[in-house]
């Protein structure tokens, strides 16, 4: 009898031991690769593996904070496969969520300088490549709610969790146990140089893989597991070499980490993600397969070592109480640090009055609008559950953007298109937004000078008003070049324009706006009706003096200033010019006498682009213009195309005067091939058409416009291999005219061609 009773105790014994064995996962860093650990823990929770405990750091703190806070593996990888979280590694904004009436006029910028009132000879440099502003609004829309449920202790989160952070100058780890779930995260995936750091309670913090890339001292001390299992995709850095200036950064600021796990009571899944790359994003189906495999192909081991299983369906019906009790994230009160008071005015006029409550999804258009905004540099948001509101209240550390700014940029090109470009900026900050900013470009076929006046007021019912001032110049005296070639018979026209105006903006959603005003301008040409002059001659001078009125719709989402591979573009525009045309003849002109005309005609103007996306490598473009004008002749047949509108479809055709694509009335139309060879290199095939409508000809007794008759039918090609760098387009293009005496030519450029603003039609 006693026998027996022993043998009962001692199999109670056993069984108890073997039910409370605790396993902990272990994550390592490694960027991209770490999206393998998701494939891991699929594997593990297929196979019955418990995971009692969580740690990990940088990619391994985000995989792992996401299964802690009640994610599946499915649902995770759901997340990390979607579209939306390439922007949140990229730093990119949604297309929908791009607030286009933000956006400034584009320039020929290469760098962007910025600078403090106290430090005007000391600019700020930026310390980040990658945006954060998706990625901390991913981290709080994900982890807000399981942070609340665990009343901000890790160890009660749906698995107990610890992740590690880099204090840089105490030159220490610091370990997350309890706090804020999303800043935690945030501040451990924050590889230097790559993402801006956060500061928690005063200290500036970076990744935690700088000191320990796998902490598996971490689980050691604060759980003290039965069993081990770690999931590793990373190595300590290689032996610097002389020349190698990334690795020996490398070296210099991450500490080895020790990557074993104790043979008696672990086992190590090493993932083979060699050929995977720091930020490869886009591969997160592969690289979930491939942890997947490497768990699998060490089950045995585990189940070996491991003897206690879990039930997937207990597991799901825990998870789903975990996420029942999660409260909905939608804000009372909205708390704001980092402004004045009359600047956090500014900002917090874009949400509801505090007496009401906002959603996850009304903020997260208003954060959008405010991180597009150039008077903010950044804007990190916290939720924490208030028990006394029922509500989240909503904290956001805003950096305000330094008031001063330059920009230094231009064009180095093949062509006699050389130009430099400075802008300068201040930007000033309190219940309402005020910029001053002006630019210069000097070359010898464009030069112009640019200034504005913008009032910004921020509101639902947001608007800005501006005045602007510029003066154009367009040099077309110049030989046209096929790399070593010259036409050695260059037009002589020389474009001038002057104009003054002001105009009010709305928004119209949140990627159009909607503005209209009225310029007052002055237009110049210098030009002979001749091919043979010599220089001794004067040229004819045509000017047009008046004012316009206008009103136009755009709509942009294009990726780049001149060679944009995917997005959308729309453009509607109403003018109405009147004014006055003088004319005085040169040595050369046919006519002798000077005139004088009043003048006065509608312009109409409809432009689009659109890419498709086709696969992964190929897009398509279509391109289209169209314009309804009723100008008159003016003086000559010259002056009457100087004047009129012109068809520019592609980076060389803006740069020459192509009597063949101007008229006052046309329609032409494109399509682009585009292959994309790597994320930032592609070659581009283009293909362009334009049509006339009343063409304006030549004829024995001076020239006419053909009314009621389509013709002038003209075509260009083109082909581009582009490399976006991060700071300049460098490309080299190949240009056919079929109708061109000369026929191709070609440009290697390096920059950007842009042009400020012109009324010209």
């Amino acid at each position: 009898m006693m026998f027996r009773f022993f043998i009962l105790i001692l199999f109670l014994i056993i069984y108890s031991f073997a039910f409370s064995q605790k396993v902990g996962l272990v994550l390592s860093g490694g960027g991209a690769k770490g999206l393998a650990h998701i494939g891991v823990i699929k594997a593990l929770e297929e196979n019955g593996i418990p995971i009692d405990y969580i740690t990990g750091t940088s990619m391994g703190a985000i995989v792992g904070s996401l299964y802690a806070a009640g994610y599946s593996p499915q649902e995770m990888e759901k997340i990390v496969t979607d579209p939306e979280f390439q922007n949140w590694a990229w730093g990119k904004i949604p297309d929908d969520y791009i607030f286009y009436f933000k956006r400034k006029e584009e320039d020929a910028s290469w760098i962007d300088l910025k600078f403090k009132y106290d430090s005007i000879i000391s600019p700020s440099l930026p310390t980040n490549i990658v945006p954060p502003h998706s990625m901390d609004l991913a981290f709080m829309q994900l982890l807000a709610a399981a942070s609340a449920k665990a009343e901000y202790n890790f160890d009660s989160l749906f698995v107990p969790f610890r992740c590690v952070a880099s204090d840089v100058y105490a030159n220490e780890p610091i370990v997350f146990k309890e706090g804020d779930l999303g800043s935690s995260v945030r501040a451990s995936m924050t590889f230097p140089f790559y993402f801006k750091p956060i500061s928690i309670k005063g200290r500036l913090l970076f990744d935690g893989g700088i000191y320990n890339n796998f902490p598996i001292d971490v689980m050691q001390k604060d759980f003290k597991p039965d069993f081990i299992i770690g999931s590793c995709v990373a190595s300590n850095s290689a032996p610097p070499s002389d020349d190698n200036i990334l690795l020996q950064i490398e070296n210099m600021i991450v500490s080895n980490s020790n990557y074993r796990v104790p043979d008696s009571n672990g086992v190590l899944i090493e993932p083979d993600v060699k050929m995977i790359k720091l930020m490869d994003f886009h591969l997160a189906s592969d690289l979930i397969k491939i942890g997947y495999g490497a768990a699998m192909a060490k089950m045995m081991d585990i189940k070996k070592l491991i003897s206690i299983r879990v039930d997937s369906v207990q597991i799901n019906i825990k998870r789903t109480q975990f996420n029942k009790e999660k409260k909905p994230l939608n804000f009372k009160n909205i708390y704001v640090s980092g402004l004045t008071y009359n600047q956090s005015l500014y900002l917090l006029k874009n949400f509801i009055d505090n007496k009401d409550t906002l959603t996850f999804n009304k903020f997260k258009k208003e954060y959008y609008k405010l991180v597009s905004d150039d008077q903010i540099e950044s804007i990190f948001p916290r939720a924490k559950y208030n028990d006394n509101t029922g509500f989240y209240n909503l904290f956001l550390n805003v950096k305000r953007e330094k008031p001063f700014g330059a920009r230094i940029g231009g064009l180095i090109s093949s062509d006699n298109l050389n130009e430099g470009f400075l802008g300068a900026e201040y930007k000033y900050l309190t219940k309402v937004a005020l910029s001053l900013y002006g630019n210069i470009y000097f070359g010898k076929f464009y030069s112009s000078v640019y200034g504005r006046l913008r009032l910004d007021n921020l509101t639902k019912s947001s608007f800005y008003l501006q005045s602007f001032i510029s003066m154009n110049r367009y040099d077309y005296y110049r030989g046209s070049s096929f790399i070593f070639y010259e036409d050695n018979r260059p037009l002589y026209i020389l474009q001038s324009e002057r104009l003054i105006g002001a105009e009010m903006a709305f928004p119209i959603r949140n990627q159009a706006k909607f503005n209209s005003g009225v310029a007052f301008n002055d237009f110049s040409y210098q030009y002979y009706q001749i091919n043979s002059f010599s220089l001794k001659d004067t040229t004819d001078n045509s000017t047009f003096y008046g004012f316009t009125p206008f009103m136009a719709y755009e709509r942009n989402t294009l990726n780049n200033k001149n060679f944009a591979t995917n997005g959308h573009f729309f453009k509607a525009e109403i003018r109405y010019y009147l004014g006055t045309e003088s004319y005085t003849p040169g040595s050369t002109a046919i006519i002798k006498e000077s005139s004088k005309h009043q003048h006065q005609w509608y312009y109409v103007s409809l432009k689009s682009k659109d890419y498709f996306y086709f696969t992964r490598h190929f897009n398509i473009g279509l391109c289209s213009n169209v314009v309804l004008s009723n100008q008159p002749l003016f003086s000559n047949y010259t002056a009457t195309l100087l004047m009129s509108s012109a068809y520019n479809p592609t980076f060389h055709a803006s740069t020459i005067y192509i009597e063949q694509y101007r008229n006052p009335s046309f329609a032409g139309a494109g399509l682009e091939f585009i292959y994309n060879l790597t994320q930032n290199v592609h070659w581009r095939v283009e293909s362009y058409h334009f049509l006339a409508f009343n063409p304006i000809v030549k004829t024995d007794n001076g020239f006419k416009e053909n009314i009621n008759k389509v013709g002038k039918y003209a075509q260009n090609y083109s082909s581009s291999l582009v490399f976006t760098s991060p700071i300049a387009n460098i490309s080299l293009s190949v240009n056919y005219y079929p109708w061109h005496t000369q026929g191709w030519f070609g440009q290697f450029n390096i920059g950007f061609l842009i042009y400020n603003r012109s009324f010209h039609p």
